[in-house]
């Protein structure tokens, strides 16, 4: 199943994903350039595919309260 975040390119992900402070930073990145719905389970997905595929990307932090 193709889930609309990945329209988005690897490199492009990884750039908005390593710019970013939090996940929510992320997921309205992802947003902005595919419109909505953007789950935030879908943005993880999609990062841990390109991890998979070989690229880096930091470690995010939580918010408080959402461990």
């Amino acid at each position: 199943m193709e889930m609309r975040v990945d329209q988005i390119s690897a490199e492009e992900f990884a750039g908005l994903w390593n710019r970013a402070g939090t996940l929510d930073e992320v997921v309205a990145q992802v947003r902005e350039r595919i419109g909505p719905p953007s789950p935030r389970w879908a943005v993880l997905a999609r990062a841990a595919a390109v991890r998979r595929g070989g690229v880096e990307l930091k470690s995010l932090t939580t918010p408080s309260g959402q461990g």
